[in-house]
């Protein structure tokens, strides 16, 4: 995350590649969701030629990841991820409605970075 505020994008990318292979092999699914954030913010924010379907397949891999009942943080970030796409696509209506959706949960759950992060979402 930190090279991407830098704005050092094709490095974030690389990087968060990287440590999505890593998780994925390793096992540590808890930080799958907060990776793949990382890398589909970063393919959005460089929108190469097949960036934007790097992105949407990235975010459909952490939608299809297997969960334990009553982990939402998989769900939060897939909502936030989906809205992002939505906006990448110039899909208002689908934009809208995941933004929204995205901050009544992240509300229902005190989840306060997410909520700073929905109030940024126009």
């Amino acid at each position: 995350m930190e090279k991407l505020r830098c704005g050092d994008v094709d490095d974030a990318i690389e990087s968060a590649r990287a440590t999505r292979t890593e998780i994925f092999t390793s096992g540590a699914a808890i930080w799958d969701a907060f990776a793949t954030s990382v890398l589909v913010e970063a393919l959005l924010q460089r929108r190469g030629h097949a960036d934007l379907t790097d992105a949407r397949e990235a975010r459909d891999q952490l939608a299809a990841a297997p969960t334990d009942p009553g982990i939402v943080l998989h769900e939060v970030v897939v909502l936030r991820l989906r809205a992002l796409l939505a906006k990448a696509h110039d899909e208002e209506t689908s934009y809208r409605d995941f933004r929204d959706r995205y901050r009544t949960l992240a509300k229902s759950l005190n989840f306060t970075g997410q909520m700073q992060w929905t109030e940024a979402m126009p």
